[in-house]
């Protein structure tokens, strides 16, 4: 028997909801269940848009933590674009160079 967390203050059948959205709705997070497994949820606008909000809390920390990533992409793929038209003697200089070195 597999144990499945319930993210939800009330659950109830698919059947119900069809007939009873409105009731579902203003309960706030109410878990579906279908052959007593959760197949979904229904959520109100307000804990929708907490859930957004909070989404997008994580990104902007995220961006925070790791402003600069984005350049850092694009100044390898130059770099990369740059190593793929030398020659074979020059890839030794590169194989030696530091990550600063090498995307200037």
């Amino acid at each position: 028997m597999t144990i499945q967390n319930v993210y939800a203050q009330k659950t109830v059948s698919v059947t119900y909801a069809r007939g009873h959205i409105k009731e579902c709705l203003d309960n706030g997070t109410t878990a579906l269940l279908k052959n007593n497994k959760v197949t979904g949820y229904i959520v109100d606008a307000e804990t929708f848009e907490s859930m957004i909000n909070l989404l997008n809390g994580f990104t902007s920390v995220k961006k925070q933590l790791c402003p600069d990533i984005e350049s850092k992409i694009i100044r390898a793929k130059k770099a990369l674009n740059g190593i793929k038209n030398k020659n074979a003697s020059d890839y030794a200089k590169y194989k030696n160079m530091s990550d600063d070195e090498l995307f200037e």
